[in-house]
């Protein structure tokens, strides 16, 4: 199991933008010098839920300050970019960081950034299929030739190359059963949330994943090496004892679940495309039901070291455990200066790499998981 930070930059009330932003490079510095393996971007537009609008321009200025932590996005929403362009900036990323980049793509999801990039929104599946072609082609082929619907290329070179090859690696942000079985027949790694919820949801996600996995002539080292890059975010906040930690986080916590209903269902819904209403409709319905108590008693990872790490352990049940980093959250901090618990701001959660949950579903006769 591997750790690492995940990055909104959320510009929650009373916060001047440029001091969010400011504060959450300094945040993903912090991550490489406390011993986490990744830092995650996002991409959002138009809403306080995300100032993360340009995650490339991110990762640029983490690889400049950084040396050692990985560099991922989770993810480039793939319709509201030239495959050429996005290409090009993620090679020249890969450059600078020193090959510690990881590429998570997505297709977007909420109705406002979608008009506001003029784009439709019904189209985002195509256009994702196109851009995610083009830009592996871009970054392994010398010259580029497409004809697709949205993009049209005609023997372009695209240079730099990554500094990885043949490119860095790729995952896709998984919602829905369609894009799990998408990503595992792509042979790529997925990426999941628990925002609310138990964790069975994601035993859920594995189990598809792995199912179709099985389906497309897998081998069993094949998909275990797929797990092993598999990516959970999962909300964590860790204090010196269970009550102090809840207190401290429910403002935060609440903030954040309504800025994610505002960020994800339409102000009227009416007005999106029919095919989209009946899944906003649905959407809007379940988070009507979120309360405080729910999230404590099946989603977030609050409290103490030891209650943060029986939550962890629940990603782990084969008894590795995450090692040295539960050790790190239970040891007396040695840090000089002031703590790091303390008023929580609304900034994201932490990225938790998850290689098993539950035990997977039975491979093919014959087969061992490596």
């Amino acid at each position: 199991m591997r750790f690492g930070t995940y990055f909104f930059l959320q510009a929650a009330p009373g916060h001047r933008h440029a001091d969010i932003v400011r504060r959450e490079l300094d945040q993903m510095v912090l991550s490489e010098q406390l011993g986490f393996d990744e830092v995650w971007l996002t991409e959002h537009h138009f809403i306080d839920y995300g100032l993360s609008v340009d995650p490339a321009t991110l990762a640029s200025a983490v690889a400049s300050r950084t040396s050692k932590v990985r560099i991922g996005l989770a993810a480039a929403i793939l319709p509201f970019h030239d495959p050429i362009r996005l290409a090009e900036q993620l090679a020249l990323v890969d450059i600078i960081s020193g090959g510690r980049l990881d590429v998570g793509v997505g297709r977007g999801n909420r109705p406002s950034e979608f008009a506001g990039y003029r784009v439709s929104q019904v189209e985002s599946r195509e256009r994702f299929d196109e851009a995610v072609q083009i830009m592996v082609r871009a970054w392994t082929e010398e010259r580029v030739s497409y004809d697709g619907r949205f993009f049209q290329l005609d023997n372009v070179r695209v240079i730099p190359k990554p500094l990885q090859r043949p490119h860095p690696p790729v995952y896709q942000v998984c919602v829905s059963p369609d894009s799990i079985e998408g990503t595992a027949l792509r042979g790529w790694p997925m990426l999941n949330s628990i925002l609310f919820g138990g964790i069975e949801q994601i035993a859920a996600s594995r189990d598809r994943y792995v199912a179709t996995l099985q389906k497309a002539g897998r081998t069993a080292a094949e998909i275990a090496a797929l797990l092993a890059r598999w990516g959970v975010s999962r909300q964590i906040y860790v204090a010196p004892t269970d009550a102090q930690a809840l207190a401290e986080a429910r403002d935060a916590e609440m903030w954040y679940q309504e800025s994610f209903r505002k960020f994800v269902i339409p102000s009227r819904i009416e007005d999106s495309h029919p095919t989209l209403q009946p899944a906003f409709r649905a959407m809007a319905e379940r988070l009507s039901k979120i309360t405080w108590e729910g999230l404590v008693a099946e989603t977030l990872a609050f409290g103490s070291p030891d209650t943060v790490a029986r939550h962890i352990d629940q990603n782990a049940p084969d008894g590795r455990g995450p090692g040295p980093v539960l050790d790190e959250l239970r040891r007396p901090p040695r840090r000089q200066g002031p703590p790091l618990h303390g008023p929580l701001r609304p900034r994201g959660h932490a990225q938790i790499q998850v290689a098993e949950l539950s035990p997977p579903p039975p491979l093919p006769s014959g087969e061992r998981a490596g």
